[in-house]
């Protein structure tokens, strides 16, 4: 998907913990060399455990803001890149393009079918943390935070993370891609408690 000015524009309001006005000219050539514009595969149905497995195909990847695209070799193959400019061509999704694959969404927002996307086909999605906050697009809404599980979402206004392990003390592990010197992983997170963060949900799990 080519970003336009305006999205752009807008993923630069909530940039998922990057830092705007690095270098620009800077680039990668990991999207060039590696990510594909394949359709995605439908599916009738996602589980959250199916979900999961794909998150954790992400995990230890690297981190591009505005970015949708990473293999599964445990490393960010294009570390260093500037945080918060997009189209640096470097590996991994940001923190909405990471949920929005995680989650199997359409790029059509009017729907909420199931899209199985490939890890190498480069996709952010049309959903910031913002929008994914406020319960934007068919597939997604906002749920309590006590009535959150595995696979649902805590969003601020610029960064959003998936539950992976709820804790007994009230925190939970999160996985997300926290940004250009974290890359994609698992934390612990205390976001349920934070004020600035709601729970969100996709909807249609099949189990």
């Amino acid at each position: 998907m080519r970003f336009t000015t305006t999205f752009v524009a807008t993923l630069a309001a909530v940039s998922c913990l990057g830092f705007v006005g690095a270098a620009s000219g800077y680039h990668t050539r990991f999207v060039a060399d590696n990510c594909n514009y394949a359709a995605p595969t439908p599916s009738s149905h996602i589980t959250r455990a199916g979900s999961t497995t794909v998150a954790l195909r992400a995990r230890w990847e690297g981190y591009q803001w505005a970015g949708g695209c990473w293999n599964d070799n445990d490393v960010d193959d294009s570390p260093g890149d500037p945080p918060g400019t997009a189209g640096t061509g470097g590996e991994g999704g940001d923190c909405s393009g990471f949920t929005f694959k995680v989650w199997r969404e359409p790029e059509d927002t009017s729907s909420a079918a199931f899209h199985q996307w490939g890890r190498l086909r480069f996709v952010h999605g049309p959903y910031t943390a913002l929008s994914f906050k406020n319960g934007v697009g068919a597939p997604n809404a906002t749920k309590a935070k006590s009535a959150l599980i595995t696979m649902d979402a805590l969003a601020s206004d610029g960064h959003i993370g998936l539950v992976y392990v709820t804790n007994a003390d009230g925190s939970d592990q999160i996985i997300e891609a926290k940004g250009e010197a974290y890359g994609t992983n698992v934390w612990t997170r205390t976001y349920r408690g934070s004020s600035s963060y709601s729970g969100v949900q996709r909807l249609g799990w099949s189990s």
